[in-house]
């Protein structure tokens, strides 16, 4: 069976879960499950796992380089808008969780979540791709901090073992995600919306309602607010409470 992936990247030999779940993770914007225990310190699974997220990630900077030209770097050829961006983060986000191995999670998601807040500013908004990766950063963070599947209550593999965030992880998490909110406040003031973004289905209660109308009507009166307000909310109340200091409140008009 071939094991590769879109964007020319080769899946590490990850036993659990099948690449299904991981697809279909990125469809609903959960997270997949873990693997039931961390990858082995200097084991091959692990040096195939890392090889491929550094893969990953200097293919997606690349790509990212490139969004401004037309010519091709080799058979690389740069992004479009934030949707294409944003769904090879996502993919690898995905990867990093299955992981199950907090002393990989913990870095990958910290650089995967920086090359987010750096491709966000590189394009017109799209507000669905841009909030449902950020929305599972927020769940993978918040869950890492308190050792458990937040929306599940199941405990995380290798914090059973005494890992835990350190002090210096939740600084350097903390300053990341308050520059995020920062900046995704201040793409949104642009209004000046990628149509891509509009042909994903909005989960709106009137179905019947044209998605492009619907899109215009959100953009018109400003109800990405809401959206705006929650990006990293449950980590920023959570390491609030472990930092100490009160939650880092946002100000979206």
């Amino acid at each position: 069976m071939d094991s590769s992936e879109p964007g020319g990247f080769v899946h590490p030999g990850l036993s659990s879960p099948p690449p299904s779940s991981i697809a279909s993770s990125s469809a609903n914007g959960a997270l997949p499950r873990p693997r039931g225990t961390p990858l082995k310190s200097g084991s091959s699974k692990e040096s195939s796992f890392i090889r491929y997220v550094d893969q990953g990630i200097l293919h997606i900077q690349r790509r990212y380089a490139k969004r401004d030209s037309n010519e091709h770097w080799g058979d690389m050829k740069g992004y479009e808008n934030f949707k294409e961006a944003g769904k090879d983060v996502e993919r690898l986000v995905d990867i990093v969780w299955v992981s199950g191995t907090p002393s990989l999670q913990i870095p990958y998601l910290l650089s995967l979540a920086l090359l987010i807040q750096t491709i966000i500013p590189g394009f017109p908004p799209s507000p669905r791709a841009m909030f449902g990766i950020l929305s599972k950063l927020d769940h993978a963070f918040v869950s890492l901090l308190q050792g458990r599947d937040v929306d599940t209550g199941e405990p995380l593999p290798g914090f059973d073992r005494g890992r835990h965030v350190s002090d210096t992880e939740k600084v350097r998490i903390k300053s990341l995600v308050e520059r995020t909110r920062v900046c995704v406040v201040e793409v949104m003031k642009e209004g000046e919306f990628d149509p891509a973004d509009a042909e994903e289905p909005l989960d709106s209660a009137d179905e019947s309602m044209d998605d492009s109308e619907a899109y215009d009507g959100l953009a018109e009166v400003g109800s990405w607010d809401m959206e705006i307000a929650k990006v990293y909310d449950r980590t920023i109340v959570e390491l609030g409470d472990t930092l100490g200091g009160e939650s880092i409140g946002i100000v979206t008009e």
